[in-house]
């Protein structure tokens, strides 16, 4: 059974936030990855990018026509993106609402999807701030971006020191992961009425094995594919 704190109150910050509405929060997270989508296509990996990038690789035929079927189906990306997020949004939740049945914590699912709704805005914000700090760096190459990238690991360890197959895990190794998990921690905490801190396992002990998994399939594709 679960034992909420019937005297403990959220922080007014954390409450607050959490009582944004879902939707908008959801609309708020497309909009900012379709706007960071179309600066970096645009303005970033330039056709020059990928001829510095590729061009060891592949001819220069080869690589105009990637080039030209990037152009034909760019609208597919943007309309994937709000598909992408709310199925990412879906899996967490139901990690988080199956360990709360586990832990005995009656929580309605869509609660826990609400808090995942707007606790997954911290990657649209690290998005942006990506973004703008690769504005002002000199990108030649798309390895120039994961060495821009200062909010990860990976921008500090480098890509050459890292195998493949590691480069995926390693880049979720950043700073709004870190935030991610205690945005959930701070959601579940609001709903159940504790403390975040003792919130922590629980996200560790359901989101964190879901993302475990997630990565070892990654992993394994890449492998195979090799």
């Amino acid at each position: 059974m679960s034992t909420a704190s019937a005297d403990y109150t959220a922080p007014s910050f954390l409450a607050d936030f959490f009582r944004l509405n879902a939707w908008g929060m959801f609309a708020f997270s497309c909009v900012a990855h379709m706007v960071v989508l179309f600066i970096q296509q645009q303005y970033i990996f330039t056709n020059e990018v990928y001829y510095n990038t590729l061009g060891e690789q592949l001819t220069i035929e080869r690589i105009d026509a990637l080039l030209q079927l990037r152009q034909d189906w760019q609208w597919l990306s943007y309309v994937l993106i709000p598909a992408m997020l709310f199925i990412q949004v879906l899996l967490i939740s139901i990690c988080l609402s199956t360990g709360a049945i586990l832990f005995d914590y009656k929580i309605p699912f869509k609660n826990i999807f609400g808090v995942v709704v707007n606790a997954i805005t911290v990657y649209a914000i690290g998005k942006i701030l990506l973004t703008f700090i690769i504005q002002f760096m000199d990108i030649r190459t798309m390895d120039d971006v994961l060495r821009a990238d200062v909010f990860s690991l990976i921008g500090w360890v480098g890509k050459d020191a890292l195998p493949d197959w590691l480069l995926y895990p390693v880049s979720i190794a950043n700073v709004f992961e870190v935030g991610f998990w205690l945005l959930l921690a701070g959601g579940m905490g609001y709903l159940l009425r504790r403390r975040w801190t003792t919130l922590i396992g629980f996200v560790a002990a359901t989101y964190g094995i879901g993302l475990l998994l997630w990565v070892l399939f990654i992993v394994f594709l890449q492998l195979n594919l090799q």
